[in-house]
């Protein structure tokens, strides 16, 4: 399955897909960055996806980047935090349905490789 919804309309804008080789999900790399920012600011440990993002490795250097630890991705995407946003409402709807898309992508793909694919 292909899901391109949070990359619609950003055609040739940079692009980051989360593939388990089966599955992608396909977004514009300003939601992701904004995304993994909040993330920061929760003061999350700087481990996994947040790692690479504070130190700008693995997907920034080669593409595609596996994901390491599944279950810690979804456990940081769990703990997005919406209201800490200085953006407008409607970005802040997409984020929320992008990071829930985010972690039901992960939950379906536990058990699989999956990487950050990085355009």
């Amino acid at each position: 399955m292909l899901n391109t919804k949070f990359y619609d309309g950003f055609e040739g804008e940079p692009e980051l897909a989360l593939s388990d080789g089966e599955n992608k999900l396909i977004m514009w790399n300003g939601y992701f960055e904004t995304l993994l920012k909040a993330l920061l600011d929760n003061n999350l440990e700087k481990e996994g996806i947040i790692k690479e993002y504070f130190y700008q490795e693995g997907w920034y250097d080669d593409s595609p980047w596996v994901i390491e630890d599944v279950q810690l991705a979804i456990n940081q995407m769990k703990s997005f935090d919406v209201s800490k946003l200085v953006v407008s409402d409607g970005f802040k709807k997409e984020l929320v349905e992008l990071v829930q898309e985010i972690i039901q992508f992960l939950e379906n793909a536990k058990n699989k490789t999956v990487v950050i694919e990085y355009d």
